[in-house]
Protein backbone atom coordinates (compact mmCIF):
# COMPACT_ATOMS: atom_id res chain seq x y z
CA UNK A 1 0.00 0.00 0.00
CA UNK A 2 1.63 3.24 -1.13
CA UNK A 3 1.21 6.14 1.30
CA UNK A 4 1.09 9.78 0.21
CA UNK A 5 2.37 12.14 2.90
CA UNK A 6 1.57 15.83 2.46
CA UNK A 7 3.60 18.44 4.30
CA UNK A 8 6.50 16.02 4.02
CA UNK A 9 9.15 18.67 4.61
CA UNK A 10 7.65 19.79 7.90
CA UNK A 11 8.35 18.84 11.50
CA UNK A 12 6.07 15.81 11.56
CA UNK A 13 6.70 15.04 7.91
CA UNK A 14 10.41 14.32 8.30
CA UNK A 15 9.73 12.15 11.35
CA UNK A 16 7.00 10.28 9.48
CA UNK A 17 9.13 9.51 6.46
CA UNK A 18 11.84 8.08 8.70
CA UNK A 19 9.27 6.06 10.68
CA UNK A 20 7.41 4.67 7.66
CA UNK A 21 10.65 3.67 5.94
CA UNK A 22 11.77 1.87 9.10
CA UNK A 23 8.47 -0.03 8.99
CA UNK A 24 9.07 -1.00 5.37
CA UNK A 25 6.12 1.04 4.12
CA UNK A 26 6.38 2.67 0.66
CA UNK A 27 5.89 6.42 1.07
CA UNK A 28 5.67 9.26 -1.44
CA UNK A 29 6.58 12.69 -0.09
CA UNK A 30 4.51 15.68 -1.22
CA UNK A 31 5.81 19.14 -0.34
CA UNK A 32 5.63 22.66 -1.72
CA UNK A 33 9.45 22.84 -1.98
CA UNK A 34 12.31 20.34 -2.21
CA UNK A 35 13.20 18.35 0.89
CA UNK A 36 16.65 18.93 2.43
CA UNK A 37 19.30 17.10 0.40
CA UNK A 38 21.10 15.91 3.52
CA UNK A 39 17.88 14.34 4.77
CA UNK A 40 17.06 12.62 1.47
CA UNK A 41 20.55 11.18 1.30
CA UNK A 42 19.70 9.17 4.43
CA UNK A 43 16.00 8.73 3.68
CA UNK A 44 15.59 8.31 -0.09
CA UNK A 45 11.91 8.52 -1.10
CA UNK A 46 10.04 9.72 -4.18
CA UNK A 47 9.32 13.45 -3.80
CA UNK A 48 6.56 15.36 -5.56
CA UNK A 49 6.67 19.17 -5.51
CA UNK A 50 3.15 20.58 -5.63
CA UNK A 51 0.65 22.79 -3.83
CA UNK A 52 -1.92 20.80 -1.85
CA UNK A 53 -4.58 23.15 -3.23
CA UNK A 54 -3.78 22.15 -6.84
CA UNK A 55 -6.48 19.61 -7.70
CA UNK A 56 -4.94 18.61 -11.02
CA UNK A 57 -1.53 18.01 -9.50
CA UNK A 58 -3.03 15.95 -6.68
CA UNK A 59 -5.01 13.77 -9.08
CA UNK A 60 -1.90 13.13 -11.17
CA UNK A 61 0.24 12.20 -8.14
CA UNK A 62 -2.37 9.79 -6.79
CA UNK A 63 -2.64 8.03 -10.15
CA UNK A 64 1.09 8.01 -10.90
CA UNK A 65 2.04 6.32 -7.63
CA UNK A 66 -0.98 4.09 -7.06
CA UNK A 67 -1.66 5.74 -3.71
CA UNK A 68 -3.98 3.85 -1.36
CA UNK A 69 -3.48 5.85 1.87
CA UNK A 70 -3.13 9.61 2.45
CA UNK A 71 -1.66 11.22 5.58
CA UNK A 72 -2.55 14.89 5.20
CA UNK A 73 -0.04 16.66 7.43
CA UNK A 74 0.32 19.89 5.43
CA UNK A 75 -0.88 22.92 7.41
CA UNK A 76 -0.17 26.52 8.32
CA UNK A 77 0.14 26.63 12.10
CA UNK A 78 -0.98 30.09 13.11
CA UNK A 79 -0.27 31.47 16.58
CA UNK A 80 -2.03 34.31 18.39
CA UNK A 81 -0.47 37.00 16.18
CA UNK A 82 -1.34 35.31 12.86
CA UNK A 83 1.56 37.10 11.16
CA UNK A 84 2.85 34.39 8.81
CA UNK A 85 -0.21 34.08 6.56
CA UNK A 86 -3.57 35.63 5.82
CA UNK A 87 -6.74 34.06 7.15
CA UNK A 88 -7.67 33.13 3.58
CA UNK A 89 -4.39 31.34 2.94
CA UNK A 90 -4.61 29.50 6.26
CA UNK A 91 -8.15 28.37 5.51
CA UNK A 92 -7.26 27.30 1.97
CA UNK A 93 -4.16 25.32 2.99
CA UNK A 94 -5.67 23.81 6.14
CA UNK A 95 -9.22 23.12 5.03
CA UNK A 96 -9.86 23.56 1.31
CA UNK A 97 -6.92 21.24 0.57
CA UNK A 98 -8.51 18.61 2.82
CA UNK A 99 -11.67 18.65 0.71
CA UNK A 100 -9.60 18.36 -2.47
CA UNK A 101 -7.55 15.43 -1.16
CA UNK A 102 -10.65 13.61 0.06
CA UNK A 103 -12.46 14.03 -3.24
CA UNK A 104 -9.48 13.09 -5.41
CA UNK A 105 -8.66 10.24 -3.04
CA UNK A 106 -12.15 8.83 -3.53
CA UNK A 107 -11.72 8.95 -7.31
CA UNK A 108 -8.32 7.24 -7.02
CA UNK A 109 -9.69 4.45 -4.83
CA UNK A 110 -7.80 5.10 -1.60
CA UNK A 111 -8.66 2.91 1.40
CA UNK A 112 -7.47 5.07 4.34
CA UNK A 113 -7.25 8.81 5.05
CA UNK A 114 -5.36 9.92 8.16
CA UNK A 115 -5.87 13.50 9.30
CA UNK A 116 -3.42 14.93 11.86
CA UNK A 117 -5.61 17.46 13.65
CA UNK A 118 -4.78 19.47 16.76
CA UNK A 119 -5.73 19.80 20.40
CA UNK A 120 -6.45 23.43 19.43
CA UNK A 121 -9.97 22.22 18.60
CA UNK A 122 -10.57 21.93 22.38
CA UNK A 123 -10.06 25.67 22.87
CA UNK A 124 -9.95 26.59 26.57
CA UNK A 125 -11.03 23.12 27.76
CA UNK A 126 -7.52 22.17 29.01
CA UNK A 127 -7.74 25.02 31.54
CA UNK A 128 -11.05 23.93 33.06
CA UNK A 129 -9.63 21.26 35.37
CA UNK A 130 -11.22 18.25 33.69
CA UNK A 131 -9.55 15.45 31.73
CA UNK A 132 -9.23 16.31 28.04
CA UNK A 133 -10.56 13.22 26.31
CA UNK A 134 -12.19 12.55 22.96
CA UNK A 135 -15.62 12.78 24.63
CA UNK A 136 -15.24 16.56 25.08
CA UNK A 137 -17.10 18.69 22.57
CA UNK A 138 -14.62 20.73 20.49
CA UNK A 139 -14.84 24.47 21.21
CA UNK A 140 -12.03 26.16 19.26
CA UNK A 141 -11.15 29.77 20.06
CA UNK A 142 -8.54 30.49 17.38
CA UNK A 143 -8.53 30.62 13.60
CA UNK A 144 -6.14 27.68 13.52
CA UNK A 145 -8.44 25.65 15.76
CA UNK A 146 -11.44 26.42 13.58
CA UNK A 147 -9.62 25.37 10.39
CA UNK A 148 -8.62 22.07 11.98
CA UNK A 149 -12.14 21.39 13.25
CA UNK A 150 -13.63 22.21 9.84
CA UNK A 151 -11.25 19.71 8.26
CA UNK A 152 -12.16 17.11 10.88
CA UNK A 153 -15.82 17.49 9.91
CA UNK A 154 -14.96 17.00 6.24
CA UNK A 155 -12.93 13.89 7.04
CA UNK A 156 -15.66 12.39 9.23
CA UNK A 157 -18.29 13.02 6.55
CA UNK A 158 -16.07 11.44 3.90
CA UNK A 159 -15.74 8.39 6.10
CA UNK A 160 -19.51 8.06 6.16
CA UNK A 161 -20.07 8.80 2.48
CA UNK A 162 -17.05 7.82 0.40
CA UNK A 163 -16.58 4.19 1.41
CA UNK A 164 -13.01 4.39 2.72
CA UNK A 165 -11.60 4.39 6.26
CA UNK A 166 -10.85 7.75 7.86
CA UNK A 167 -9.29 8.68 11.18
CA UNK A 168 -8.69 12.01 12.92
CA UNK A 169 -5.76 12.39 15.31
CA UNK A 170 -5.76 15.37 17.68
CA UNK A 171 -2.11 16.12 18.39
CA UNK A 172 -0.97 17.96 21.49
CA UNK A 173 2.28 19.90 22.08
CA UNK A 174 5.08 18.26 20.10
CA UNK A 175 8.84 18.61 20.51
CA UNK A 176 11.91 16.67 19.50
CA UNK A 177 13.85 15.50 16.46
CA UNK A 178 13.50 17.33 13.14
CA UNK A 179 11.82 20.46 14.46
CA UNK A 180 13.03 23.25 12.18
CA UNK A 181 12.03 26.57 10.66
CA UNK A 182 9.59 25.97 7.79
CA UNK A 183 7.90 29.34 7.39
CA UNK A 184 4.45 27.87 8.16
CA UNK A 185 4.70 27.83 11.97
CA UNK A 186 4.38 31.14 13.76
CA UNK A 187 6.38 30.15 16.85
CA UNK A 188 8.83 27.32 17.35
CA UNK A 189 8.29 25.18 20.44
CA UNK A 190 9.89 26.34 23.70
CA UNK A 191 11.99 23.12 23.85
CA UNK A 192 13.44 23.92 20.42
CA UNK A 193 14.11 27.54 21.37
CA UNK A 194 15.88 26.38 24.52
CA UNK A 195 17.96 23.77 22.68
CA UNK A 196 19.07 26.38 20.14
CA UNK A 197 19.95 28.85 22.92
CA UNK A 198 21.96 26.20 24.77
CA UNK A 199 23.90 25.33 21.61
CA UNK A 200 24.72 29.03 21.17
CA UNK A 201 25.63 29.51 24.83
CA UNK A 202 22.84 32.07 25.38
CA UNK A 203 21.42 32.36 28.89
CA UNK A 204 17.77 31.37 29.18
CA UNK A 205 15.29 32.85 31.65
CA UNK A 206 12.17 30.75 32.04
CA UNK A 207 8.76 31.67 33.44
CA UNK A 208 7.68 29.66 36.46
CA UNK A 209 4.50 28.56 34.70
CA UNK A 210 4.04 26.95 31.34
CA UNK A 211 4.00 23.22 32.08
CA UNK A 212 2.61 21.38 29.07
CA UNK A 213 2.11 17.86 27.82
CA UNK A 214 5.17 17.99 25.56
CA UNK A 215 5.22 14.76 23.55
CA UNK A 216 8.04 13.29 21.46
CA UNK A 217 7.81 13.96 17.73
CA UNK A 218 9.02 10.43 17.14
CA UNK A 219 6.12 9.08 19.18
CA UNK A 220 3.59 11.19 17.27
CA UNK A 221 5.06 9.96 13.98
CA UNK A 222 4.92 6.36 15.14
CA UNK A 223 1.30 6.79 16.27
CA UNK A 224 0.28 8.30 12.92
CA UNK A 225 2.07 5.48 11.09
CA UNK A 226 0.13 2.94 13.15
CA UNK A 227 -3.13 4.69 12.25
CA UNK A 228 -2.15 4.60 8.58
CA UNK A 229 -1.17 0.93 8.45
CA UNK A 230 -3.42 -0.92 10.93
CA UNK A 231 -5.94 -3.00 9.01
CA UNK A 232 -8.95 -2.21 11.19
CA UNK A 233 -9.21 0.77 13.51
CA UNK A 234 -11.37 0.62 16.61
CA UNK A 235 -12.16 4.34 16.49
CA UNK A 236 -12.06 7.14 13.95
CA UNK A 237 -10.93 9.72 16.54
CA UNK A 238 -7.87 9.68 18.78
CA UNK A 239 -6.00 12.15 20.95
CA UNK A 240 -2.24 11.73 20.63
CA UNK A 241 -0.22 12.78 23.67
CA UNK A 242 1.62 11.31 26.64
CA UNK A 243 -1.13 12.34 29.09
CA UNK A 244 0.91 14.31 31.63
CA UNK A 245 2.32 17.81 31.87
CA UNK A 246 5.90 18.75 32.66
CA UNK A 247 8.00 21.91 32.75
CA UNK A 248 10.80 22.54 30.27
CA UNK A 249 13.07 23.05 33.27
CA UNK A 250 13.62 19.28 33.04
CA UNK A 251 15.00 19.64 29.52
CA UNK A 252 17.19 22.56 30.60
CA UNK A 253 18.84 20.43 33.29
CA UNK A 254 19.82 17.82 30.71
CA UNK A 255 21.02 20.45 28.25
CA UNK A 256 23.14 22.05 30.97
CA UNK A 257 24.94 18.72 31.43
CA UNK A 258 25.50 18.47 27.69
CA UNK A 259 26.73 22.09 27.37
CA UNK A 260 29.12 22.84 30.27
CA UNK A 261 29.03 26.50 31.19
CA UNK A 262 25.57 27.13 29.77
CA UNK A 263 23.18 28.64 32.31
CA UNK A 264 19.46 28.99 32.70
CA UNK A 265 17.22 30.27 35.47
CA UNK A 266 13.56 29.99 36.38
CA UNK A 267 11.24 32.49 37.97
CA UNK A 268 10.31 35.13 35.44
CA UNK A 269 6.90 36.59 36.24
CA UNK A 270 5.59 35.98 32.73
CA UNK A 271 6.76 35.09 29.26
CA UNK A 272 7.57 38.73 28.42
CA UNK A 273 10.53 38.50 30.82
CA UNK A 274 11.94 35.49 29.03
CA UNK A 275 13.75 35.10 25.74
CA UNK A 276 11.66 31.96 25.25
CA UNK A 277 8.28 32.55 23.58
CA UNK A 278 5.29 30.63 24.90
CA UNK A 279 2.05 30.77 22.91
CA UNK A 280 0.08 30.02 26.04
CA UNK A 281 -1.61 31.51 29.09
CA UNK A 282 1.06 30.82 31.70
CA UNK A 283 -1.09 32.03 34.59
CA UNK A 284 -3.38 29.00 34.43
CA UNK A 285 -2.77 25.30 35.03
CA UNK A 286 -3.18 23.26 31.87
CA UNK A 287 -4.59 19.74 31.94
CA UNK A 288 -2.92 17.23 29.62
CA UNK A 289 -4.61 15.88 26.53
CA UNK A 290 -5.21 12.21 27.22
CA UNK A 291 -3.85 9.71 24.72
CA UNK A 292 -5.23 6.83 26.75
CA UNK A 293 -7.70 5.64 24.10
CA UNK A 294 -4.93 5.28 21.52
CA UNK A 295 -2.59 3.52 23.96
CA UNK A 296 -5.33 1.05 24.93
CA UNK A 297 -6.43 0.33 21.37
CA UNK A 298 -2.96 0.07 19.85
CA UNK A 299 -0.78 -1.20 22.71
CA UNK A 300 1.52 1.77 22.09
CA UNK A 301 3.22 3.62 24.94
CA UNK A 302 4.26 7.27 24.69
CA UNK A 303 7.70 8.10 26.07
CA UNK A 304 7.71 9.63 29.55
CA UNK A 305 9.28 13.13 29.83
CA UNK A 306 12.73 11.90 30.87
CA UNK A 307 12.83 9.36 28.05
CA UNK A 308 11.69 11.92 25.48
CA UNK A 309 14.27 14.48 26.65
CA UNK A 310 17.07 11.91 26.54
CA UNK A 311 16.04 10.83 23.04
CA UNK A 312 15.99 14.47 21.87
CA UNK A 313 19.45 15.15 23.28
CA UNK A 314 20.78 12.05 21.57
CA UNK A 315 19.37 13.27 18.27
CA UNK A 316 20.79 16.79 18.82
CA UNK A 317 24.23 15.33 19.47
CA UNK A 318 24.15 13.71 16.03
CA UNK A 319 22.52 16.55 14.08
CA UNK A 320 22.72 20.29 13.46
CA UNK A 321 19.51 21.88 14.79
CA UNK A 322 19.37 24.27 11.83
CA UNK A 323 20.41 21.81 9.14
CA UNK A 324 16.83 21.22 7.99
CA UNK A 325 15.57 24.82 8.22
CA UNK A 326 14.50 27.00 5.31
CA UNK A 327 16.73 30.07 5.09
Amino acid sequence: MSILLTGAGGFLGLNLIETLRAMGEPVVALNNRPLPANYLAKNPVPVEIADVRDRGAIAGILARHGIRCIIHAAAITLGPKSTIATATDAFDVNTVSTAILLEEGRKAGITRFVYPSSSAVYGAAPFLGKPVTEELDPTPTTLYGFTKLASERLVAEAGRSFGFSTVRARITAVFGPYEHETGVRETMSPPFQIARAAAAGKHVLLPSGGARDWTSSRDIARALAILATTDTLRSDLYNLGLGETWHVHALCERLASAHPGWQFSTGADDASDSIIAFNDDLSRVRQPVSGGRFERDSGFRFKRPGEACADYLGWIAANDLDAFSIH
